[in-house]
């Protein structure tokens, strides 16, 4: 489920990215009594906004990583002391200060989904060494002390996990350990300066290891149902609650877009956004649903609302989140709209894009004021042109009566914009705003308000993913402005001129956003390598494949999941460090297979280098 929010929240954030980025510089927040949203977007609170699919693919390749991480997690394991008591008063066992001293990776994974809601996983043939202080007392033959160290050399360790899935109280995913089964095929003890014991443990050698084994089989068990039942699942906890909108949206990843071609033309539209935008909004990740398992897939159904504060309440929900060519005689059971074989399939409703943009509307956290201070624009804000083009072109009665003046733009929005996702002409993104546009006449330390317009958008666009970036085009299907008030003279028709170049500059603006491509803010960890989008009524179908970065991913899961305490910091013990697997990535897969009588720590140091 840790590696599904991988997959999942960089799409999400595609998204958040894409609507910023088309209609920020028209999108305001201002005071109402009441909250208005678009009429197309009510419905009840009930539907995911957002259901992610893994497919056969995609949880084969899950198990590698899944493989690779553990094998990089293991040897950072802590061990908890050991208190064995033997049968029939025959003594007691401590063994203390243990630690992972010999380690190769299980030569077969095996990460398998049955239905309605089981997750298993297999675990074969791996070889372990330990290494801990042996005390207690044994009266078996005669009476011993136990002292000295004990070493434990485990090989052919096979693990079986059978697990369920499903939604917990607070929408994360709960995971409950069904089953376990642990097998060790040898177990070799020795007993290094034991005195006597050490002797007796030499003699019954094979009857020791016998109880060892056992004993091991049992705790492997024990303590991976308790890791699982108990660790994980708050791991699990933190990971699908609300996160913050910055980690999913990078405003470095803005490009800086040329209007004119020149330097001077460039305009950073990060510099719009609201510094404090991205760490005041969340996205809810909770479970809507209870996962649903089949041979080899996982659906997941998350809520996916964007909200001030992570406080929810929209006023509506999500239209329609239904896989496409769901046949209404299956319910568990659905066809994907193409038979193209990804590892990840995703259905997002464009709830998720209105309801950040109503709560951006309700708290008046996106602001648009244009200044000559805003970069790309200062020569544009003038009453007086200069040779260059300005304000003026489009409004010569400016220059008449406020010359050498500089001009301001404020743009706020009247209601909350509504963004669309429709099935028309293969597939298309409409969104509808309306909002009104001030204009400011600055001379000196004087300001003054002289023309007030309404605004009214529609615009279409057309996505596609290519790489690492978000292409496409966008069609201003309407773009009216209508005088409201002000001191400057302008005719209707002069505003329509206005409006009819405005809307051709926007356009041009848009378009050259994504001709070449937008940037998506991916976490590190994640690459996509294949995409194909479908945009279908009120909802998009996303199919996608793609590549982890281990090395980093590692690196997270050691600060994340597996920041427990049965998992050890980097201080390791010398021999610790001597023996720690060193092989990270490609290398890993190819270990070379060895023998584990007279082990040595100069043998295991060759094989992990």
């Amino acid at each position: 489920i840790l590696m599904t929010s991988c997959f999942n929240r960089p799409i999400i954030s595609l998204f958040i990215l894409l609507f910023f980025s088309l209609f920020i510089t028209f999108i305001n927040s201002i005071d109402s009594d009441t909250h208005v949203f678009h009429p197309l977007l009510a419905a009840p609170r009930t539907l995911p906004g957002v259901r992610v699919r893994i497919l056969p693919r995609g949880l084969a390749y899950l198990n590698n990583i899944a493989a690779n991480l553990l094998a990089d997690q293991l040897p950072r394991l802590v061990i908890p002391d050991v208190e064995h008591i033997l049968p029939s008063n025959q003594g007691i066992i401590y063994i203390s200060r243990i630690h992972l001293s010999r380690f190769r990776r299980a030569e077969h994974h095996q990460l398998n989904s049955t239905a309605p809601n089981k997750i298993s996983w297999t675990m074969q043939n791996m070889d372990i060494g330990l290494l801990g202080d042996l005390s207690g007392s044994v009266n078996i033959v005669v009476p011993l002390n136990l002292t000295g160290q004990v070493e434990i050399l485990a090989q052919g360790l096979t693990f079986h996990l059978e697990s369920s899935i499903e939604k917990g109280i607070n929408g994360s995913a709960k995971v409950t350990s069904l089953s376990c089964l642990a097998t060790i095929r040898d177990v070799t003890v020795t007993n290094h300066n034991g005195g006597l014991f050490g002797l007796a443990v030499s003699v019954f050698k094979q009857g020791v290891s016998d109880n060892v084994r056992h004993m091991l089989q049992s705790i492997i068990c024990k303590k991976v149902r308790k890791y699982i039942d108990e660790d994980a699942n708050e791991k699990l906890a933190e990971a699908q609650t609300s996160s913050k909108l910055g980690d999913a949206l990078e405003t470095n990843a803005l490009k800086m877009i040329s209007v004119g071609g020149d330097e001077k033309s460039r305009i950073d539209i990060a510099s719009i956004f609201d510094s404090s935008l991205a760490s005041k909004f969340f996205i809810d990740f909770r479970l809507k649903e209870h996962p649903i398992c089949n041979e080899n897939t996982v659906d997941l159904a998350s809520w996916g609302e964007i909200s001030y504060m992570g406080q929810g309440d929209t006023p509506f929900g999500p239209i329609d989140s239904s896989w496409p060519g769901k046949s209404p005689f299956k319910t568990n059971v659905v066809d994907s709209v193409t038979s193209k074989d990804s590892m990840i399939e995703l259905v997002v409703s464009d709830f998720l894009p209105n309801s950040l943009l109503y709560h951006a509307y309700v708290q008046r956290f996106i602001k648009v004021l244009l200044t000559p201070r805003t970069k790309g624009v200062a020569s544009f804000l003038r009453t007086t042109c200069e040779g260059s083009f300005c304000i003026s072109d489009l409004a010569p009665q400016l220059a008449e009566q406020y010359p050498n003046s500089t001009v301001e733009l404020a743009m706020s929005a009247t209601r909350a914009p509504a963004v669309l996702f429709s099935e028309k002409n293969g597939g298309t993104i409409s969104v509808s705003m309306g909002g009104l546009v001030v204009v400011f006449a600055v001379n000196g330390n004087h300001r003054r308000q002289v023309i007030v317009v309404d605004l009214d958008v529609v615009a279409d666009a057309k996505l596609s993913i290519q790489g690492h970036n978000v292409s496409g085009s966008v069609e201003l299907r309407k773009f009216e402005l209508k005088r409201r008030t002000g001191t400057v003279d302008i005719s209707d028709a002069e505003i329509d001129d206005i409006a009819l170049l405005v809307s051709q500059l926007s356009e041009n603006l848009l378009n050259g956003l994504l001709v070449n491509g937008m940037p998506i803010p991916l976490p590190h960890v994640l690459r996509i390598k294949d995409s194909h989008i479908n945009v279908l009524s009120r909802r998009m179908h996303i199919q996608v494949d793609v590549d982890v970065d281990e090395r980093r991913l590692s690196k997270l899961a050691s600060q994340t999941f597996f920041k427990t305490p049965q998992f050890s910091d980097v201080n390791f013990s010398p021999l610790r460090r001597m023996v720690r697997p060193v092989p990270f990535l490609e290398g890993r897969q190819h270990l070379q297979q060895f023998n584990f009588n007279n082990w040595s720590t100069d043998n295991t140091r060759r094989i992990f280098r």
